[in-house]
């Protein structure tokens, strides 16, 4: 049976450009930052059981902006809570399990700020830099959340996220702020192993700091789950590396 989840991050830059009269080219005076804009992503279908092989690019990014993929500020710790309600037994566990390799492999510091009954929905995204919540993950299905309606049964999860865009000084920076990964709680995986809970909520984290699909099938990140696969392999940690702490800090002001 193939499994199918679509997660992908891609959104068009829609960062505001600010004009100030009255000063030259060659004025040493700071232009202030345009007011900041969300963009949210995109999705695109992931499947899985099906053996296939190909070995292109060992990873991607999802989105730029300014010429620089979008990620996380690393120098802030990622806020996140976990649904309770849906998910099969003992995944908390599996949930910190993944979130805390994704956290090893950015070097940013993730924290647990407790269970919610919030369903995931598009509707915990920002539309604004007023009132960010944290990264929510959890079970649910078609019938309670916009991410996972009208996908096929197959269809294991989806992923969203949202970041902000400015224009600072002429250039434009981006971060991102918000995500939201739901789990389709009809489809029954076992908790670890090859195309498991585990590593579909692997993909999806890498999804939501900033990866992409790519054409390499002994990656994670390939759309095609591949059931001898365990964990992020050399590819994901490479790109995830490239998104984390060692990029350096982001500062949109909020």
């Amino acid at each position: 049976m193939a499994f199918r989840h679509p997660l992908a991050l891609a959104g068009a830059v829609t960062a505001g450009v600010v004009a100030v009269a009255g000063l030259s080219a060659s004025s040493p005076v700071a232009v202030p930052a345009s007011v900041p804009t969300v963009t949210w992503s995109d999705a695109a279908p992931v499947i899985g059981s099906t053996a296939t092989t190909s070995t292109t690019s060992l990873y991607k990014f999802s989105s730029y902006v300014g010429g620089k993929p979008v990620r996380w500020n690393p120098c802030a710790a990622i806020h996140w809570r976990f649904r309770t309600s849906g998910a099969p037994s003992g995944a908390l566990t599996v949930v910190k399990s993944a979130v805390s390799a994704v956290s090893s492999a950015t070097g940013i510091r993730w924290i647990y700020d407790g269970p919610t009954t919030s369903t995931p929905t598009s509707a915990w995204l920002p539309k604004s830099s007023v009132g960010i919540r944290p990264v929510l993950i959890g079970w649910t299905d078609g019938s309670h959340s916009d991410l996972l309606r009208g996908q096929p049964s197959a269809v294991l999860g989806m992923t969203r996220t949202a970041y902000f865009g400015i224009t600072l000084n002429g250039v434009q920076v981006a971060a991102t702020k918000a995500a939201v990964i739901a789990l389709d709680r009809t489809n029954h995986l076992p908790l670890t192993g090859g195309l498991s809970w585990k590593t579909t909520l692997l993909h999806e984290l890498a999804h939501a700091a900033g990866l992409a699909h790519v054409g390499n099938s002994h990656q994670l990140m390939y759309p095609v789950l591949q059931r001898t696969l365990y964990g992020l392999q050399s590819g994901d940690k490479a790109g995830l590396a490239k998104l984390g702490r060692s990029a350096g800090c982001i500062n949109l002001g909020f």
